[in-house]
């Protein structure tokens, strides 16, 4: 260890304070400088290749090799352009000749990064092989990285969504870091960058890396409802983190990339406070809260490995450093993997509510038709109520309140009434046909007696009588509303056609009901809207009615599988009923 960073290496050779060294040895951060001296044996007679000095890893800044015996000194370093004499490759080598002899080399280690370390002397062959399939490996890590990257920045791209933003924004920072921490930087941009540019680059990517991982692993807790100060906290922390990039403007990269590490412990430490404030009864997430603070806490132990080792708090492992290089990859998938759980049970959650509220909007509009109906319902039995009433109590003042005024009137009552019944018990599908034998002809003639204007009736029939198998209630309905509609609407004193006959229909045996009329001043109804709920035309609400009388009629037709259809012929509206025969279908 040279404290005073100016020895000689005649100084150096002549001290008696050498220690042995591991594989790899970490003396933590500081500004002395480091010498390595190591033994070489003697080459064998028929050894024809140059050895190669690998140096590990590939982010130290200045690296000078000492081989007296050859009476070489060679330089190289991440600060440094890459060395056109060493082996092209993501570490730092030196490429020195075979000697037939024990010899001793010094390597000189100058950097403001950890100073962690690992050096090897192979022979040329060997090391080109071993470089290339590090290269291969370290490659896929970074593509990898890279591609998650792109992944996520094009999910952002589409869902706008924060969280994923984070991911893409931290797998971005962290793929620069790999490509800087790798080496990859040294040799694809290195030799067009002024010394000490790629090591600033490389410090600052490292410390930017800390913290939005923190910000983007903070984000993520938020979704689980910690404790509201833990997140301030963390988030203080990330900002307080990438500020340490300002100490590289005051000289002091050495002690931003040490607080940087320590920065790694407290980070995690406060990552796991926070989601153990989390309550998991407040929660519903895709990915448990058991399951992600066992990751979490995994991913914390693993990852306070390294900084713990560049601190020179424990003895270094090849293993552990490994692992560090892989953290963008791993991390990045099981991110990926995480981040696509949450986003398919959140897709299927958005799915759902969805389908909540299209319900909602659907039971909202069914009710508000329901509102509205009744609002129509409540209007037209107070108008077709008060009109018989008022009818009453004007024959009332007059004095010729008759009998047979009275029995009208009260029908007319009695008629929309039992109208509402009807259509509240066929929406509420109460309804269902009483099969029954039936004489058309005879149900007819009956329901023409009751009409309004009997008088006015012309009805037509076969001579001969037949059995109809229906429900003669509903029937009766059905015939009853359509003379009293021809005979309200018709023309006064104008006559009613009703006819009747057997027939059939597509092998089905029925019979079949025509009902004409002379238009009155109401005119002809359109036929589009003729069957509605409450639809009643602009010039017939001079005349009393309800609007309901057609559409039960329709309604009850259909319970008795039969069918109705509207015509208008030379100025007479025409209705055409058809009622099967349901003696098969009993």
């Amino acid at each position: 260890m040279d404290k005073t960073g100016h020895a000689s290496l005649q100084e150096v050779t002549a001290s008696p304070d050498w220690q042995p060294m591991a594989r790899w040895q970490s003396w933590g951060y500081g500004p002395e400088t480091i010498w390595i001296r190591t033994k070489l044996k003697a080459a064998a007679h028929d050894t024809r290749t140059s050895w190669i000095v690998q140096i590990k890893p590939p982010y130290l800044d200045y690296l000078t090799l000492y081989d007296p015996s050859a009476n070489l000194v060679l330089r190289s370093g991440d600060a440094l352009p890459p060395n056109d004499d060493s082996l092209a490759s993501i570490y730092f080598t030196f490429q020195i000749p075979a000697l037939q002899q024990e010899r001793d080399i010094y390597l000189q280690l100058k950097t403001s990064s950890t100073r962690t370390l690992s050096l090897e002397v192979l022979p040329f062959g060997q090391a080109q092989l071993q470089s290339r399939l590090q290269e291969w490996l370290m490659g896929v890590f970074t593509a990898t990285s890279g591609i998650f990257a792109v992944w996520a920045s094009a999910q952002w791209w589409i869902s706008r969504e924060r969280l994923i933003g984070a991911f893409a924004f931290k797998q971005i920072i962290a793929t620069t870091w790999a490509f800087f921490l790798l080496g990859f930087a040294r040799i694809v941009i290195g030799p067009f960058l002024p010394e000490s540019v790629l090591t600033t680059i490389a410090s600052t990517s490292f410390i930017l890396v800390i913290s939005v991982t923190l910000w983007f692993l903070a984000k993520f807790i938020e979704s689980y409802q910690p404790a509201r100060w833990a997140l301030f906290v963390c988030r203080v922390l990330a900002i307080a983190i990438a500020s340490l990039t300002l100490l590289q403007f005051f000289d002091l990269t050495s002690q931003m990339l040490e607080l940087g590490n320590i920065a790694i412990l407290l980070a995690f430490s406060m990552l796991l406070i926070t989601l153990l404030t989390a309550m998991p009864q407040k929660t519903g997430q895709p990915i448990p809260l058991k399951t992600f603070l066992i990751y979490l806490f995994l991913y914390s132990a693993l990852s306070s490995l390294p900084p713990l080792i560049h601190l020179g708090w424990i003895s270094a492992h090849p293993v552990v450093l490994i692992g560090t290089l892989a953290h963008a990859v791993l991390d990045g998938v099981v991110m990926f993997i995480m981040l696509q759980i949450r986003a398919r049970t959140l897709q299927q959650e958005q799915q759902q509510n969805t389908l909540n509220l299209e319900r909602s909007e659907q039971k909202a509009e069914t009710e508000k038709r329901h509102r509205e109906e009744q609002s129509q319902l409540f209007a037209m039995l107070a108008h077709e109520l008060k009109t018989p009433l008022a009818t009453l109590r004007m024959r009332m003042e007059v004095g010729e309140l008759k009998r047979e005024v009275m029995d009208r009137t009260i029908a007319d009552m009695n008629q929309v009434i039992e109208r509402c019944v009807h259509t509240g018990q066929l929406a509420d599908q109460g309804l269902e046909p009483y099969l029954q034998s039936v004489y058309p002809i005879a149900l007819t003639q009956s329901c023409i007696q009751s009409c309004r204007y009997p008088g006015q009736v012309d009805f037509s029939a076969p001579n001969t009588s037949g059995l109809l198998h229906t429900d003669a209630q509903m029937l009766s309905i059905v015939l009853g509303n359509l003379l009293d509609n021809a005979c309200k609407y018709g023309a006064p004193q104008g006559r009613v056609q009703v006819s009747l006959q057997f027939t059939r229909k597509q092998d089905q045996s029925g019979w079949l009901w025509q009902v004409a009329n002379q238009a009155g001043s109401t005119g002809l109804p359109d036929a589009a809207q003729l069957f509605e709920k409450y639809y009643r035309s602009p010039q017939a609400r001079r005349v009393s009615g309800s609007g309901l009388g057609l559409f039960l009629v329709k309604g009850l037709l259909d319970l008795l599988q039969g069918t109705i259809s509207y015509t208008a012929q030379a100025g007479h509206p025409v209705f055409t009923v058809w009622v099967p025969d349901l003696t098969m279908r009993r």
